[in-house]
């Protein structure tokens, strides 16, 4: 494991990055919080999810334009917060892999940034509006969070396990909930252990190797 001035050299050289926002919300030509800010309900999530085949998906192409640009790493979310899983997951049914496109998509992006060289980078949303126990909390349903937990612990594990050295890790959707309520030290020490030199981001809570401030500098 290398000391935090040499893991962080690298990041602090390249300075400039793609960050990739795609999933089944593209098939309805909006942003991801449609689905919340225009209650859709699952089932109406899950047919656009239907429609998402990836079928013209070439992550190649996109390293290539990246690099062309002078970048030195991209970030792709593997799961964003209406839930469906870019990746193929034991721990749920609704990703790509099981769904339209039938493949991990994940594993074809770390593939083409690996070949050219790029810097790998991964968003995961802690959370999923699927389950209630997000919104209820540890508080209202300590039961449901512990299960909650077990689920998006477990799949951060699959992400930090199955797709050789990732490079950075970018939580989101931590709100309202404390570090403590996500067992934010547990979490990073887990993706440490996988990753030893990875750099995580803020927004679990713990104050991470980066910052990533959202409408303020």
């Amino acid at each position: 494991m290398a000391g935090e001035a040499d893991r962080l050299a690298w990041f602090r050289d390249a300075r400039f990055g793609m960050f990739i926002h795609w999933g089944p919300y593209a098939v309805h030509g909006r942003c991801v919080w449609a689905k919340y800010r225009e209650r859709m309900t699952h089932a109406e999530y899950v047919d656009h999810a239907k429609q998402f085949t990836a079928e013209r998906y070439d992550p190649s192409e996109w390293v290539r334009l990246a690099k062309a640009a002078g970048m030195k790493y991209m970030v792709l979310c593997t799961r964003q917060h209406p839930g469906y899983s870019m990746f193929d997951s034991r721990l749920s049914d609704f990703t790509a892999a099981r769904g339209a496109p039938g493949r991990d998509l994940v594993a074809e992006y770390v593939e083409a940034c690996r070949s050219a060289g790029m810097r790998i980078g991964f968003y995961y949303s802690l959370l999923d509006w699927r389950y209630k126990a997000y919104f209820d909390g540890p508080q209202e349903d300590p039961e449901g969070w512990a299960q909650y937990l077990e689920y998006v612990h477990g799949q951060v594990r699959e992400l930090m396990s199955n797709y050789g050295v990732i490079d950075l890790l970018w939580y989101d959707g931590r709100w309202p909930h404390a570090a403590s309520d996500w067992r934010a030290d547990e979490l990073n020490r887990m993706v440490r252990s996988l990753q030893p030199d990875i750099l995580i981001n803020d927004r679990a809570g713990e104050s991470g190797d980066f910052g990533t401030p959202e409408q303020r500098v």
